[in-house]
């Protein structure tokens, strides 16, 4: 009688051993993909921030070029148009 309930128990103890086992990669798996995802935001951020920056140099670049455009002095005037037009 005793073995037999230690056989059950023994039973229910690997039962909720392959329970637990499942969950836990289950959890594990979840959690390596939140970090990758996270990691992915982190890389897109970083990029837009990167962006942002760039276009702030740009606009910085574009208002020099037309003030010395609408300035007096004509040589400087027409060689900023030149670079104003190529880019």
């Amino acid at each position: 009688m005793l073995k037999k309930i230690l056989a059950v128990l023994a039973g229910i103890g690997a039962a909720l051993s392959a329970v637990f086992f499942v969950l836990f990669k289950q959890a594990k798996s979840e959690q390596k993909h939140a970090e990758e995802k996270a990691d992915d935001l982190e890389t897109n951020l970083d990029a837009l921030k990167k962006g942002e920056e760039a276009e702030k140099e740009l606009k910085k670049e574009n208002e020099e070029l037309q003030k010395k455009v609408n300035s007096g002095n004509t040589l400087d005037s027409f060689n900023a148009c030149n670079e104003l037009l190529q880019k």
